[in-house]
C-alpha cells in the first residue's frame, strides 16, 4: 500500500494535474499583473504629464524672479560713484560725504522698489565697503575694506572665480550676518564687482540677501493633490530651496530625469515617488516636484481588485480542467507503465492488447515491437562485442613495436658508417635518439637530462641541414638533470628560434640555450640574434597567449606550450617573449621543480657531449651549426 501511494503521487496524471493547474495559475497571475501594471503606467503617465506642465509653468515664473534679481545686481554692478568710493577716488572729506549720501540714496531707492531685500553687502577690497540692512529703520553703512578672513572663505572665492557672473547660493543662513540668534534663512546670490570705468579688474564682491518667502510661496503653490513636495536642486543634486518645511536636505542617490525636463520614478526614504523636473534657464538649477506614487494611482487600485477577482475565477476553472486532463492521461500511462515494469523484470513476451487511435495507441504498438526486438538485439550485441574484442587483439598484434623502429634506424646508422656517409649517419643517429626520448614509453614527463638530450638530438639533425649557418651555446646546471619536467615544451622553442629567427638572418647567427636552477625553480631561456619580430606581431602574440584560445590557428605551437605549462603547474607559470625587429628574440620559461628521480651514480650516463666537473656549477657546451 505504501508503494502504491508513493507511485500515485509520482504518477503522470498527478504531475499533469499539477502542471496544468500551476501553468494556468501562473498565466492568469501574469496576465493580471501585466494588465494592472499597464493600467497603472497609463495613469501615472497622464498624471505625470499634468504634473510636468505644472512644474514647467512654475519654472517660467521662477526664471522671471531670478532674472529680476540679476537685473537689480546689475544696477549696482555699474554704479560709478560706488566704484569710486570703493577705489578711494571720491576726493576730500566733503566729496566723500557727498558720495556716501548719493550711494545711500541710490541703494535706498533701489531697495524701496521691492520690499524683499534683507541685506546687501558691497565688500570693497581697496578703501571702503558698504552694507544695507533692513530692520525697523533701514540704513546704509560705510565699512572698512573686506577682511582677509572673509576673502579666504569658499563662497567669496566662488564669487571671484565667476568673474562678474552671478553665483547663486539658494536659501540658506547668512554668510555674514550673525547678529541675531534666530539665523533665519535668506536667499543669497553674489557677483564680483569690476572696475568697469577703469582697468576692468575685480575690486570687490557684492552679496545680495533676500527674503525667501517669494520663492517658498511659489514652491508651495505647486500642488499635485497627492501630499507631494517641490524643491530646487543645483547641478550637484543639493537642495538649494524648498517650501520652508525643510524636510529634504539632499537627494543624493535618487535618479532625477535626464535632460532639461522629464518624468521618472524613484525611491526616497523607502517610498516610491513620481518625480518631475524642469531645468531653469537662468542658472541650470532644476525645479523638482515629487509626489508619492500611491496617491497618484488611486484609480488603479479598483482595477487591481477587479483583476484579482477575475484571477480567482479563472483559477477555479483551471482546477476543474486540470482534473479532467489528468484523468484522461493517467489511465493509458498506467497501462504502459505496468507493461514496461514486466519487461524490465525480463518478461519480453508481454504485450499491450488495448487498441487506441491516438498517440497512446502508437506508443502501445511501438512498445510491442520494441520488446519483441530486445531479445534478438541482446544476442546480436553480445556477438558484436566478441567480434570487436577479437579485432582489437588483431590490431594490437599488427602494431609495429617501437624497438623494431630503433633497431631499423640503428642498422641504417651502421650501414651509413660502413659506407662513410657521415651526414646520413649523423641524422639517423640523432633521429633515433629523438624518437627514443619522444616516445618515452608514452610518458608525459621526462628528466631534464633526457630533455637536454632531446634538444641535442634535434640540433644534431639540423647540423646536417644548416652546416655553419649559426652557432649554439648551451648552458646546463648539473643540479637539474634528475628533475622531471614536461617532455615537449623545450624543443619547439628551439625550433621556432631556428626557423623564424636565424634561418632568414644574413651571416652566421648565434643561438643561446640556458637551463638554470634557483630556489627549486627551473629557468629555461632560448635567445637568438635573428631577424626579430615586428612590434605589431609581437603585440598579437602576447594577446593570443593571454586569451589562450586553442581554437585560434595563429601561433598554435606557442599557445599549446603555454597551455601545457599552465594546466600542469598553475596559471602563474607560462611563457614570456621579448623581441625587437632586426635585433633578435628571447623566450623565457619558469617551471617549478616538484619531482626528482634518485641521483645517478658517478659512472651513470650523461647527455652526449656534456662533461661533469666538480669545479663548475654549470655545463657549458658550444655547438657550431
Amino acid at each position: 500500500m505504501k508503494h502504491n501511494s508513493y507511485s500515485k503521487w509520482l504518477s503522470v496524471g498527478f504531475k499533469m494535474f499539477v502542471l496544468y493547474f500551476v501553468s494556468m495559475t501562473i498565466a492568469v497571475m501574469v496576465m493580471g499583473y501585466l494588465a494592472y501594471n499597464k493600467a497603472t503606467e497609463i495613469i501615472q503617465s497622464k498624471v505625470g504629464n499634468v504634473a510636468l506642465q505644472t512644474v514647467q509653468q512654475a519654472s517660467e515664473r521662477l526664471n522671471t524672479i531670478l532674472e529680476e534679481y540679476e537685473n537689480r545686481s546689475m544696477l549696482i554692478f555699474g554704479y560709478r560713484e560706488l566704484q569710486q568710493a570703493i577705489l578711494g577716488q571720491s576726493g576730500d572729506n566733503y566729496a566723500r560725504t557727498e558720495s556716501t549720501k548719493q550711494i545711500t540714496n541710490f541703494i535706498s531707492n533701489l531697495v524701496n522698489t521691492r520690499n524683499d531685500t534683507v541685506n546687501i553687502y558691497i565688500l570693497g577690497e581697496r578703501e571702503a565697503s558698504f552694507r544695507y540692512e533692513s530692520n525697523q529703520s533701514p540704513t546704509v553703512s560705510e565699512l572698512p575694506p573686506v577682511l582677509p578672513v572673509v576673502r579666504h572663505t569658499d563662497w567669496y572665492r566662488q564669487v571671484v572665480a565667476a568673474n562678474g557672473r552671478v553665483v547663486w547660493f539658494g536659501i540658506r543662513e547668512s554668510f555674514l550676518d550673525n547678529s541675531t540668534a534666530e539665523h533665519k534663512p535668506v536667499f543669497i546670490f553674489g557677483r564680483a564687482l569690476k572696475d568697469v570705468w577703469g582697468s576692468g579688474e575685480i575690486i570687490g564682491v557684492m552679496l545680495y540677501e533676500l527674503d525667501p518667502e517669494v520663492i517658498q510661496n511659489l514652491l508651495s503653490e505647486i500642488d499635485f493633490n497627492a501630499h507631494g513636495s517641490t524643491i530646487i536642486v543645483d547641478q550637484n543634486k543639493r537642495v538649494v530651496a524648498d517650501n520652508g518645511a525643510g524636510a529634504l536636505k539632499h537627494v543624493h542617490g535618487m535618479n532625477l530625469p535626464e535632460g532639461r525636463s522629464g518624468i521618472s520614478n524613484a525611491v526616497l526614504n523607502g517610498e516610491e515617488m513620481l518625480v518631475v523636473s524642469e531645468e531653469l534657464a537662468i542658472n541650470g538649477w532644476k525645479l523638482v516636484g515629487m509626489a508619492p506614487a500611491k496617491y497618484l494611482v488611486k484609480d488603479s487600485r479598483e482595477i487591481g481588485l477587479y483583476t484579482f477577482c477575475l484571477a480567482v475565477v479563472f483559477m477555479f476553472v483551471a482546477v476543474i480542467l486540470a482534473i479532467v486532463v489528468a484523468r484522461h492521461v493517467h489511465n493509458p500511462v498506467h497501462t504502459l507503465l505496468h507493461s514496461m515494469r514486466r519487461a524490465r523484470e525480463g518478461e519480453f513476451d508481454t504485450r499491450i492488447s488495448a487498441r487506441r487511435k491516438d498517440e497512446f495507441g502508437i506508443l502501445f504498438e511501438n512498445f510491442n515491437i520494441m520488446v519483441s526486438r530486445i531479445k534478438s538485439l541482446i544476442d546480436e550485441l553480445y556477438f558484436q562485442r566478441l567480434l570487436k574484442k577479437e579485432m582489437q587483439l588483431k590490431m594490437l598484434a599488427s602494431q609495429i613495436n617501437a624497438h623494431f623502429i630503433y633497431n631499423t634506424l640503428d642498422s641504417i646508422h651502421w650501414l651509413s658508417r660502413i659506407h662513410k656517409v657521415d651526414e646520413i649517419s649523423t641524422m639517423i643517429f640523432g633521429l633515433s635518439k629523438y624518437l627514443r626520448i619522444s616516445l618515452s614509453s608514452g610518458k608525459d614527463k621526462v628528466t631534464v637530462r633526457e630533455a637536454v638530450e632531446l634538444v641535442e638530438s634535434y640540433l644534431s639533425i639540423q647540423k646536417t641541414r644548416y652546416q655553419d649557418k649559426f652557432k649554439v651555446e648551451m648552458q646546463v646546471d648539473p643540479e637539474l638533470l634528475n628533475y622531471r619536467v614536461l617532455k615537449f615544451v623545450f624543443q619547439p622553442l628551439v625550433e621556432n628560434a631556428i626557423y623564424h629567427g636565424l634561418e632568414n638572418k644574413k651571416g652566421v647567427g648565434l643561438l643561446q640555450i640556458k637551463w638554470q636552477k634557483s630556489e627549486n625553480m627551473l629557468y629555461f631561456e632560448v635567445k637568438d640574434n635573428g631577424v626579430g619580430i615586428p612590434a605589431e606581431k609581437m603585440r598579437e602574440i602576447r594577446e593570443s597567449l593571454n586569451r589562450n584560445d586553442m581554437q585560434e590557428e595563429n601561433f598554435f605551437a606557442l599557445k599549446n606550450i603555454n597551455s601545457q605549462i599552465k594546466l600542469t603547474y598553475g596559471q602563474q607559470y607560462g611563457l614570456q617573449i621579448d623581441s625587437a625587429e632586426g635585433i633578435g628574440t628571447t623566450v623565457r620559461m619558469v617551471l617549478p621543480l616538484t619531482e626528482a628521480k634518485p641521483k645517478l651514480p658517478a659512472k651513470a650516463r650523461r647527455p652526449a657531449g656534456v662533461k661533469d666537473t666538480t669545479k663548475k656549477h654549470t655545463i657549458h657546451k658550444n655547438i657550431t651549426l
